[in-house]
């Protein structure tokens, strides 16, 4: 059963998490991935309150590689669906541009993860998270444009059409506007 009035309105509002991520590339094709247990992740977290995603991507980002590094544009939009009492939750994929760089791995301050520039071709395998969103990315970065995607997959939203006029009021008879034109 839908939960209903405003306790349900916010209920359902403040369940859902927004995450980010971020794309970083070198200039001869490899993505920077973070492992902090046995997977291989992009750089990402949880946006934390009064935190925009922009601002918790560069956060993110800082905190990995550079505390001057900023991110670009949006590359993916992702609106996930909870199941089964899960919350929803939204998702941004930023890019984080490219660098030109030798080095192949690095571990974080105190150890806590480690990082590996992974060639491009096997990122999509190395996260399992991502399956989806790699094809997106790539295609976002192709036409310089951003993809929108639910539960993983692309929406085909299909062709717009422009709204229809709606008169405000029915017509009436012998009067044609309120300025009598």
């Amino acid at each position: 059963m839908a939960a209903q009035g405003l306790s349900g309105f916010y209920g359902s509002v403040f369940r859902r998490s927004i995450t980010v991520r971020v794309l970083i590339r070198t200039t001869d094709g490899r993505v920077l991935m973070l492992r902090s247990g046995n997977a291989w992740e992009l750089p990402g977290g949880v946006v934390k309150g009064g935190e925009d995603p922009r601002s918790a991507a560069r956060r993110i980002a800082r905190a990995t590689l550079d505390p001057e590094f900023d991110v670009g544009r949006v590359l993916v939009l992702d609106y996930v669906q909870g199941v089964q009492g899960q919350a929803d939750s939204i998702g941004f994929l930023f890019d984080g541009g490219m660098l030109s760089t030798s080095v192949t791995s690095f571990t974080g301050a105190g150890g806590e993860w480690e990082a590996g520039f992974i060639p491009l071709a096997d990122c999509g395998a190395a996260d399992e998270g991502l399956r989806g969103e790699w094809g997106a990315a790539l295609e976002a970065l192709e036409l310089g444009t951003m993809v929108e995607l639910v539960n993983g997959e692309p929406v085909s939203a299909g062709p717009v059409a422009a709204p229809t006029l709606r008169r405000m009021m029915p017509p009436l008879e012998g009067f044609s506007g309120i300025l009598g034109h």
